[in-house]
């Protein structure tokens, strides 16, 4: 148990104007309530608040009240509830909860991993599925943390509620619930470098299957009937049908006239 002391004054002013006010003075406003009392508003000292939500048992720390006001002097509390700015992280409100010595108070503990899971040395994961646990018990008996020996998780374990024991207190958690447990590597991330690998061995080999017909396609030098059919197309403009109309008409018309010339000297002899 964690025990500290906090200087608190008493306050009738209210409103946002007092509030800004006293917040630049080192102050912050705060009301103290207890079971069977009126709630009263009490100025404390941002920096000793600051200090103590800050402390390892933060709100667990058991409180004693000093003040001018006899009312607040030697009163017992908990820090329940602080309010800060959002952007500039300036406390703005605490709420402080009375506790008495004979009566559970019901507090959340975080939790403290102790040790390195044998299944983290195979390559798992140690996964917090719960930071905190709420358990109820003496103001006396508060413990700063709930701690956990996790070195004997293997990859596939895990750690429950119903697990964890606490002397002296109550744990109020959902039994069920999972606090921590071990799991593998995904399958993913393992196959990953894998189907990585093959598919740059793939990718070429498409790449040359894909330019080999378009080099055969520009240039007829392949093999077998694709060769052939490209060879003849072109060889069958350039110099097959046109280069055997060419000689043969020249032919015919040098041949033709001498041979009608030798019929009509014959006619012309009879």
């Amino acid at each position: 148990m964690a025990e500290q002391e906090l200087w608190v004054e008493s306050r009738t002013e209210t409103g946002k104007e007092f509030a800004g006010k006293i917040r630049r003075a080192g102050k912050v406003p705060g009301v103290i309530y207890g079971r069977g009392k009126e709630p009263r508003a009490v100025l404390i000292d941002t920096a000793q608040a600051l200090k103590i939500l800050h402390s390892p048992a933060g709100r667990n720390t058991i409180l004693t009240l000093k003040s001018d006001d006899k009312e607040l002097a030697g009163r017992r509390a908990l820090i329940r509830q602080s309010q800060s700015d959002a952007i500039t992280e300036q406390l703005l409100h605490v709420d402080l909860m009375e506790v008495v010595k004979d009566r559970l108070v019901r507090v959340w503990l975080p939790v403290e991993v102790l040790g390195r899971p044998v299944g983290v040395e195979k390559g798992g994961t140690l996964e917090a599925h719960m930071r905190e646990i709420e358990i109820a018990c003496l103001p006396e008996e508060i413990p700063e943390h709930i701690k956990i020996e996790v070195s004997q998780l293997d990859v596939g374990d895990s750690i429950h509620v119903r697990d964890l024991k606490l002397e002296k207190a109550k744990i109020l958690s959902n039994p069920v619930m999972t606090v921590l447990s071990v799991v593998a590597a995904k399958a993913e991330e393992v196959a990953a470098p894998v189907a990585a690998v093959a598919e740059g061995e793939a990718v070429p080999a498409e790449g040359e299957a894909a330019a080999a017909p378009a080099e055969g396609e520009a240039a007829p030098a392949a093999p077998g009937k694709p060769g052939e059919k490209a060879a003849a197309k072109p060889g069958e403009k350039a110099a097959g049908k046109p280069g055997e109309k060419a000689a043969a008409k020249p032919a015919e018309k040098a041949g033709g006239k001498p041979a009608a010339e030798s019929k009509g000297k014959e006619k012309k002899s009879k």
